[in-house]
């Protein structure tokens, strides 16, 4: 059977910051990898200075998943060694905050197991949660494509929307296949491109996880940015939400 390998990084030093991130992590990621009809092997980065970082991986065990735990000193995006397997196979990158649709590895993998070449495996559409609120969003490059290759280092190098340009791709599903969650913890800011369509609700057949929880555990975050200047001027952001408040009134 093909392998298939799911990257999170999950590597705090912050103590408070760890914690917020593993109570929001038991909701999406976690929930939502339990709910897989296809179990993936988690390679999932720690940091040594994590006070959870044990926690983290008995959590990420409870999904029926194989964990790897890939230990470093920092958080690392790019150029890191997530000591992949040998031999051909689908890597997905998930952020521990995120939520994937029930058949979203299973899908992935059917897709990918008769495919030649390296190729880009995507899911174009899902959901952003922002602010309490849910949006629909259709992107090919969007950061849940999976790459199917026999590469041992990292293929996941360049932004996702490149390799829908340079590479061949096939589209896995045209539902919704993700959820992005957006709040104050998050390393980037949620621009308005990414906030399409306003819904009232998923499909909680697809996706069988608990939004009021979600959303519980994003509160101790503090709100998302809306775009770039907010996300680099948290003061402007606060008086942003000041001001909604005198006009609410």
């Amino acid at each position: 059977m093909m392998q298939y390998v799911i990257v999170i990084q999950s590597a705090y030093t912050d103590p408070e910051l760890s914690a917020r991130r593993l109570e929001i992590s038991q909701h999406t990621s976690i929930a939502s990898l339990r709910t897989q009809t296809h179990k993936p092997t988690i390679h999932l980065q720690l940091s040594y200075h994590d006070p959870l970082a044990e926690n983290r991986i008995h959590a990420y065990q409870t999904t029926g998943c194989e964990v790897r735990p890939i230990w470093r000193e920092d958080w690392k995006l790019y150029r890191e060694n997530w000591e992949l397997p040998e031999g051909r196979k689908i890597v997905g990158r998930l952020d521990d905050d995120d939520v994937l649709a029930f058949d979203f590895c299973e899908k992935t993998h059917h897709c990918g197991a008769n495919s030649e070449g390296e190729m880009a495996l995507l899911w174009p559409n899902g959901h952003v949660f922002w602010r309490q609120c849910l949006f629909s969003l259709s992107h090919r490059g969007n950061q849940f494509v999976s790459l199917l290759t026999d590469q041992m280092t990292d293929p996941h190098q360049i932004g996702h929307w490149l390799y829908c340009k340079t590479w061949k791709t096939r589209v896995v599903s045209h539902e919704p296949g993700w959820i992005w969650c957006r709040h104050g913890d998050a390393a980037t800011s949620t621009l308005k491109r990414y906030r399409q369509e306003h819904i009232k609700r998923i499909d909680a057949g697809r996706f069988r996880i608990n939004l009021r929880a979600i959303q519980r555990a994003l509160d101790a975050s503090g709100q998302p940015s809306g775009n770039y200047h907010e996300h680099k001027r948290p003061d402007t952001l606060q008086r942003v939400l000041e001001d909604n408040k005198r006009y609410a009134h």
